[in-house]
C-alpha cells in the first residue's frame, strides 16, 4: 500500500492518530458488549474495523484504494 503522506514523520503520526482512535473504538464496542447493548457494539465495531482496515489493508479497503 502507497504511503498516503510523504513525509514520513507525518506518516507516522498519522498512523498513531488512527490508531488510537481504533483502539478507543474496541474499547467502547467491549464496554456495550458486556453491557448487552448490542447495536451500539455494533456500529463502534465497525467503525473501529474501518479505522484498522484502512492502516491494516484488511478487505475489502485495499480494493478502495487501488
Amino acid at each position: 500500500m502507497k504511503p498516503i503522506f510523504k513525509n514520513q514523520s507525518l506518516q507516522n503520526t498519522f498512523v498513531l492518530f488512527v490508531g488510537y482512535f481504533g483502539l478507543m473504538f474496541v474499547r467502547q464496542t467491549i464496554h456495550f458488549w458486556e453491557d448487552e447493548e448490542w447495536v451500539s457494539a455494533a456500529l463502534n465495531g465497525s467503525l473501529a474495523y474501518s479505522l484498522f482496515g484502512i492502516l491494516l489493508g484488511l478487505p475489502p479497503f485495499p480494493k478502495f484504494l487501488k
